[in-house]
């Protein structure tokens, strides 16, 4: 919650690990309704993180986090002298 509060958005993706381990700690204690209260109260408080939201939205479902290139990644491969 750290990262998310402090908002730094190149560090969202260390953030999405977490909760992927914090959602497989909460399974496999049977905790699901804490699960799903941390879920809430996460889409409730940062809701606006169009950085964090779709990723953190498809480790709620089950689905495996996005590979897609970070925004510093895709200007970094824009914008860095390519070799000739």
């Amino acid at each position: 919650m750290r990262i998310l509060q402090s908002k730094k958005s190149k560090y969202y993706a260390a953030a999405l690990a977490h909760f992927e381990d914090v959602k497989n700690c909460y399974q496999r204690a049977r905790l699901d309704g804490q699960w799903d209260a941390l879920v809430a109260e996460v889409r409730q408080a940062h809701q606006r993180k169009v950085g964090f939201m779709p990723g953190f939205e498809r480790l709620v479902a089950g689905q495996e986090p996005s590979k897609e290139p970070s925004f510093l990644e895709r200007a970094r491969n824009r914008w860095l002298p390519r070799g000739s």
